[in-house]
């Protein structure tokens, strides 16, 4: 009991990486808030930045959703409450049995844990989903191994949506993740090549690690408090560039400037991958190009809402 007479509320806890928050750790949480609502608890997920992997083996795979966008889906997931652990070195070297006694039990007082089937704590991940249930045996805490998701027979993972990303395949990678794959980031300033040709563009600088394959993309943009349908080229831009990687947007049916503004990319499908054209070919031919293109790209219905 509180010191104002109020009754604290139980915790249950969750704690992972939970990179992309992928629909196997939407259901993992979805298990989390049904035993919350039916026992009165709150619920709250532990995760880690920097990435575990940077301490216990020397280096991370690339992050598919930033601290930022991590925190956002787990709260729109429904969560009451997201920690994010600073993972620095004296954390590191935290016992498994010293991160339940003093981490889950001792500082958010954890009445139950419910985890992956592939979680690992502790210095040197020396902790399992076995020490795990016996700690909990020990210390009188419910303890729920939450079994793998699988998707056309194949366990749902970070890994896989890594994967189907960086290889371009969109369909699969927002099946995983339950929604459009999304980069976010700032609006900075360009070479104007854009607006010259009458289509003013936005070049996006952005901290997100996993990009999928220069191209051309359809994309939903999100800038402003509104969603606008929109045009993504990204990569080296070979005919008019001077060869250094680019995030270049152009949306539909938007006027302003939005240098300095934040801005949310969702990808919806790719158009083509990028190609030189003729450097003789005229400005105007170019912009006829790129009209003809959004026509079609509007025609054959690209453009879906995100999830």
């Amino acid at each position: 009991m509180n010191m104002d007479g109020s009754v604290k509320k139980g915790v249950i806890i969750s704690f992972g990486v939970f990179d992309g928050v992928h629909v196997g750790h939407q259901a993992l949480i979805q298990r989390m808030l049904k035993q919350a609502s039916e026992l009165d608890m709150e619920t709250v997920v532990l995760t880690f930045d920097p990435h575990p992997a940077l301490s216990t083996l020397g280096a991370a795979p690339p992050s598919i959703t930033t601290i930022e966008k991590k925190i956002e889906l787990l709260k729109t997931q429904g969560v009451s409450r997201v920690v994010v652990e600073d993972f620095n070195e004296e954390f590191s070297q935290l016992s498994p049995e010293e991160f339940v006694h003093d981490i889950l039990l001792g500082k958010f007082n954890a009445q139950e844990i419910v985890v992956g089937y592939d979680c690992a704590f502790g210095k040197n991940r020396a902790g399992d989903k076995w020490l795990l249930k016996k700690l909990g045996e020990t210390y009188g805490t419910v303890v729920e191994i939450v079994e793998p998701y699988k998707l056309n027979g194949e366990v749902v993972s970070s890994t896989r949506v890594r994967n189907a990303i960086q290889q371009g395949n969109l369909d699969l990678a927002n099946t995983l993740l339950g929604r459009l794959y999304s980069i976010s980031g700032t609006v900075v300033s360009g070479k104007g090549i854009g607006k010259k040709l009458g289509f003013a563009t936005a070049n996006l600088q952005t901290n997100n690690e996993v990009l999928p394959p220069s191209g051309v993309y359809a994309v939903k943009v999100y800038v402003n408090e509104r969603l606008f349908n929109g045009v993504l080229n990204m990569g080296i831009q070979p005919t008019l560039s001077d060869g250094e990687f680019r995030i270049e947007a152009h949306i539909l049916d938007f006027e302003g400037k939005l240098y300095g503004h934040c801005m949310e990319i969702f990808f919806v499908k790719k158009i083509r991958d990028e190609r030189v054209f003729a450097l003789w070919r005229p400005f105007a031919m170019l912009q006829a190009v790129r009209n003809k293109r959004i026509i079609i790209i509007k025609e054959k219905g690209l453009f879906r809402q995100p999830q």
